[in-house]
């Protein structure tokens, strides 16, 4: 744990400042601690937060030192995407603690804020197809296998079960009815970025997969009609498809497929602002 001198945190919003900014990843929207928050066993992290502070208060100060002040669990989202086999993107959450605390000893008093990370994380491995129900509201689609109060497990077709939180699926559904699956990405910093033309890339696929015939394939050469329509497609918006088309067309050869088309221009997500206001 890092000792700042100063109480440098009054809130939950000033406390993941200092959190995503320990764990470089500065600039992440709060918003996000909600989302991820349901993957927290709070009960036990609080305990094990409490024994992090008293070993870390401990050993930087002495003459029988106490202490009082908030405490803040921050859990911070790391991103890969694998599309080999069942196409899936994997989240790992490293769980962030911020402290603002009045340390008293026998000689004088400090005020203090710890930011560090703590020991344990959660990861779940999400299948794009599962990603994709949660766009078109059709979870039903795969068999409930188990489920309590907290977590439930889908049966997932040729992958494994997938168990989250209960409440997660339609978290993120609140979340994606008012940006695209790249947007949100994009929220989630560099790595993010990295991963959003693979994830988009996947979706679009299936989205093809499902095609009549008579539907553009996304293995064709691409046009600009039907690059803006794929990402409309995809939750952009007309006015973010279009601005998307047009920045990524200095970067589009004439036989690249449109597959590839819509990857190099989800890539100018984060680059430039294209969000509505």
């Amino acid at each position: 744990m890092k000792i700042l001198s100063g109480r440098r945190a009054e809130n939950l919003e000033e406390a993941a400042g200092l959190a995503f900014q320990a764990a470089g990843a500065a600039g992440m929207p709060v918003g996000l601690i909600d989302l991820f928050s349901s993957f927290l066993d709070k009960t036990e992290l609080l305990r094990d937060a409490e024994k992090n502070i008293a070993s870390a208060i401990r050993e930087r100060y002495r003459g029988n030192p106490s202490w009082t002040g908030k405490r803040w669990l921050v859990p911070i989202p790391r991103l890969s995407c694998d599309v080999r086999g069942v196409p899936q993107l994997t989240i790992e959450i490293k769980i962030y603690l911020v402290a603002a605390l009045k340390v008293e000893t026998s000689e004088r008093d400090y005020s203090v804020t710890m930011v560090g990370a703590m020991g344990r994380s959660s990861t779940v491995a999400i299948p794009i197809v599962f990603l994709q129900a949660v766009l078109e509201n059709d979870l039903g689609q795969f068999r409930v296998v188990a489920r309590s109060s907290a977590r439930t497990t889908w049966e997932i077709p040729g992958g494994k079960d997938l168990e989250l939180p209960a409440d997660f699926p339609g978290k993120l559904s609140e979340v994606l009815e008012s940006k695209s699956v790249a947007s949100w990405l994009a929220d989630l910093g560099s790595q993010g970025r990295v991963v959003a033309p693979l994830v988009v890339g996947s979706l679009l696929g299936l989205r093809f997969q499902g095609s009549t015939p008579a539907v553009l394939s996304g293995k064709q050469p691409w046009t600009m009609a039907q690059l803006i329509a794929a990402l409309e497609a995809l939750a952009f918006s007309s006015r973010e498809a279009k601005q998307m088309a047009d920045r990524a067309v200095p970067y589009l050869g004439a036989d690249i497929t449109l597959e590839e088309a819509v990857r190099l221009a989800v890539q100018q997500v984060g680059k430039e602002d294209i969000h509505e206001r």
